[in-house]
């Protein structure tokens, strides 16, 4: 009798809790459905699922529950479509680069940590989203616009789909093999594809043309071409992308030189695209003509946590500092050395306010500039006998008595025949040796920021005088 009451009460445990079990699934399988390579006819739809989910569960590489279901809520919530109309068309593991998912935003601080996660693709029969999550889905990304089943790469002309595939290479230094075609339009635009530059004469004339998204490494690049493939522009206000790691590994290295902070203590906390005016990327120095050309880049900020350094950035490789945008707390760690007596150079004349000698660089040329009292600018190139780069232009003498106060109001305990020298390794730097009444003072332009603060001041008024010189050529 015992034994039958045990075997009883057990068997009627094991209905109740398979009971609660299948309603738990039914009630999880209302909310969505996954699919791996086949559909079953309607009679089977409840087995199926059943058996998926127990399958899931079991595999250590199947698609957690609540990965699929935070993926499924975010396409049915951000594109409002039914749950019941959406399906998991494909998955696998994957690990992200960092704390992004592979998936920056511009102005975004990714983590730099490697992130156990999936990739997952949702379908409602017509358009996919393609997501990247975490390991949990708590954290989750949508990679791509929804994309058209329909629109096939087969569609697409090959000298198109060629010609952008190597457009996108050139831009990111990646083979071709490794840029996908992610989806792809036609669009009716005029002459200049719909993205004419501000300097730029279009012809209003309506044309077929092709959209093409791609995704090259952590980039997601639109551009857009004319039929055959031989016109191609890219849509920069479209395209999402993250700078190449070789421009991001040289500006924290300047940065590093700049700062005097470890390189691992550098961040990229802002990146923006822009369009520079010219190939100076819209940053005059004394003595350079730039010539205008719009040159596509970007904007990149770089912090320390508490000093701050801009970039622009010109496609392919150029790359500038922002001074002016740039936020940098002296810390005087930049120690000067005092310069020998054998190296010093001549007292100034009787008449000379103020002298600059700049040498180095790569030309290793060697110029001389001095500022007369009664306001006349003299630059000439050292060791040219016949002055055929000698150049003269007169200052207001109001200019001149403001540099001559700021001289005395910040020079006076700056010029004390020191120097302060470029970091260890650097090459192709210019130095500038300057005198004023009361001493000399040298430095360099890699170091020019860390400089104390006074000197700093007199440096840009001085460099204020030179650029209101026309006509010079460095």
């Amino acid at each position: 009798m015992k034994t039958t009451i045990k075997t009883y009460i057990t068997t009627k445990q094991i209905k109740i809790f398979t009971a609660l079990i299948l309603t738990g699934i039914l009630s999880v399988g209302s909310n969505f459905t996954l699919l791996k390579s086949a559909t079953a006819a309607p009679r089977n739809i409840l087995p199926q699922r059943v058996n998926e989910i127990i399958d899931i569960n079991q595999k250590s590489n199947g698609l957690p529950l609540p990965v699929a279901r935070a993926v499924l809520q975010d396409v049915s919530r951000t594109q409002g479509v039914l749950p019941s109309k959406l399906k998991i068309a494909e998955y696998h593991q994957q690990t992200w680069s960092d704390g992004c998912l592979g998936l920056p935003k511009p102005d975004e601080l990714c983590t730099q940590a490697l992130v156990p996660g999936w990739r997952v693709i949702v379908s409602n029969g017509t358009q996919t989203w393609i997501y990247h999550t975490n390991s949990n889905g708590r954290s989750l990304r949508l990679a791509n616009p929804a994309t058209s089943i329909n629109n096939q790469s087969k569609n697409l002309p090959a000298s198109v789909k060629n010609a952008v595939l190597a457009a996108a290479s050139q831009l990111t230094k990646l083979p071709t093999s490794k840029i996908r075609i992610v989806n792809f339009k036609q669009i009716t635009t005029d002459g200049c594809l719909g993205l004419g530059r501000p300097d730029e004469a279009c012809i209003a004339i309506a044309q077929q043309a092709w959209e093409v998204n791609l995704l090259a490494g952590k980039q997601r690049l639109v551009y857009r071409a004319n039929r055959d493939g031989s016109q191609v522009r890219q849509n920069q206000s479209a395209s999402s992308s993250t700078l190449p790691k070789s421009i991001s590994d040289a500006i924290l290295a300047d940065a590093e030189e700049e700062l005097g902070v470890p390189f691992s203590r550098l961040r990229i906390v802002g990146l923006e695209r822009r369009e520079w005016p010219d190939r100076c990327l819209g940053i005059s120095e004394p003595l350079i003509l730039c010539a205008p050309s719009i040159v596509p880049g970007w904007r990149v900020t770089v912090s320390d946590g508490k000093q701050r350094l801009v970039y622009r950035v010109g496609e392919p490789d150029t790359i500038r500092l922002d001074k002016q945008a740039s936020k940098i707390t002296v810390n005087n760690s930049l120690k000067p050395v005092l310069i020998p007596t054998s190296e010093l150079p001549p007292l100034l004349e009787s008449g000379i306010v103020f002298r600059q000698i700049s040498s180095g660089g790569f030309a290793g040329r060697t110029y001389e500039t001095v500022l007369l009292d009664d306001g006349l600018l003299i630059r000439t190139r050292m060791g040219d006998a016949n002055d055929s780069e000698r150049s003269v232009r007169r200052i207001s003498l109001q200019k001149l008595r403001q540099f001559q106060q700021l001289l005395e109001e910040k020079g006076a305990n700056e010029f004390q025949n020191l120097s302060y020298p470029a970091p260890s390794g650097a090459a192709d730097y210019i130095i500038y040796t300057l005198t004023s009444s009361d001493g000399t003072v040298q430095y360099n332009d890699i170091s020019q920021n860390r400089l104390p603060q006074n000197l700093q001041v007199v440096v840009a008024a001085w460099n204020q005088l030179l650029m209101d010189m026309q006509g010079l050529s460095k």
